[in-house]
């Protein structure tokens, strides 16, 4: 088995194309306030419960099953 020769170089390479135009310089940033940081998250309060739970009282006792 033979390894078949290397291709010939192009005789003729492709010509470069135009390059692009240089950037536009545009008008510099203007420097704003620093941002204020961000307040730490801490533990939220608990709100107060707007409904109170009344307190039920004593439970009546159950009907006997037996008493019919």
């Amino acid at each position: 088995m033979t390894i078949p020769p290397p291709p010939e170089p192009d005789p003729f390479p492709p010509e470069p194309g135009p390059t692009a135009p240089p950037p536009v310089p545009g008008p510099e940033p203007v420097p704003g306030p620093a941002p204020t940081p961000s307040p730490e998250p801490g533990p939220f309060p608990t709100p107060p419960n707007p409904l109170p739970i009344p307190d039920p009282g004593p439970v009546p006792p159950r009907p006997d099953p037996t008493r019919f």
